[in-house]
């Protein structure tokens, strides 16, 4: 691979699309797509509560301005190698949005349980190509590789958490009565700890990063359906995802981020 410099274009191309849906007055969700420093972020203010759209525009900003700082102050817009630097700053940045958040609700208390789900995407290594996501909530990561989906973030749910304790079945899932309740979420106390992962990269990989209105819309096959086009256009990918989920029903707000690497 040919190291990438401030001067020549970077081995990936990433796009975002927001969707208000066709039942909600609102658009919650909020993305950031910045192929320059190699960060992508999609976040889902917390349904039915006040300010769930401030939170998820506040939670993307602090991340934006954060990585963006690391740069303006020399820092390296891609990490060195396996330092574990790009995980501490992804944390961090995380850490920071949450107390946005929290000091945002101080100031007007109207505003008082506003929160959202994040998932976040920067690039940690060029040589070898490698990536951190961090996630909290119920936004997740895909890989598409080989015409294979698969799953890289496990929701932050409560039905997620019985599952996993054996107290429900995978096909209880989708119908459990508590489907909606999150164990985790940014600006909510003791509710706030991210999960992280490093992950290696190939040539012709694409990565999701989307909200529940997509996913609770549509299957695994169908999303692999619409990544399979996505090698040509992440743009396109974004679109015809957006606008498949307002097809079968638009429920929610619908947010989904492509990243092709080649």
């Amino acid at each position: 691979m040919i190291p990438h410099s401030e001067n020549s274009d970077p081995p990936w191309h990433g796009a975002g699309l927001s969707h208000v849906g066709l039942m909600r007055s609102s658009n919650q969700d909020a993305f950031v797509v910045d192929n320059g420093l190699g960060l992508w972020v999609v976040a889902d203010g917390m349904g039915g509560r006040a300010g769930g759209d401030i939170a998820s525009a506040l939670t993307v900003k602090v991340l934006l301005d954060h990585f963006q700082g690391l740069k303006q102050r020399g820092g390296p817009a891609v990490f060195k190698q396996d330092n574990g630097e790009a995980s501490v700053q992804l944390r961090r940045a995380f850490q920071q949005a949450d107390e946005a958040i929290r000091g945002r609700a101080r100031e007007e208390p109207a505003l008082s349980g506003m929160g959202t789900t994040i998932v976040a995407l920067v690039v940690s290594s060029l040589s070898p190509l490698q990536l951190v996501i961090g996630h909290v909530g119920d936004s997740r990561a895909y890989l598409y590789r080989g015409q294979e989906l698969r799953l890289l973030t496990r929701d932050h749910s409560l039905v997620e958490d019985l599952l996993a304790r054996g107290s429900i079945s995978p096909e209880e899932v989708a119908t459990h009565p508590q489907r909606h309740i999150l164990v985790r979420a940014l600006g909510i106390e003791g509710q706030t700890d991210p999960d992280i992962s490093q992950h290696a990269i190939q040539p012709g990989d694409i990565l999701l990063l989307c909200t529940d209105g997509i996913t609770k819309m549509l299957s695994d096959q169908q999303i692999s359906a619409h990544l399979s086009h996505a090698a040509h256009s992440p743009d396109e990918a974004c679109k015809d995802l957006v606008a498949e989920s307002n097809a079968r029903g638009g429920k929610d707000n619908s947010t989904a981020v492509v990243v092709r690497f080649f």
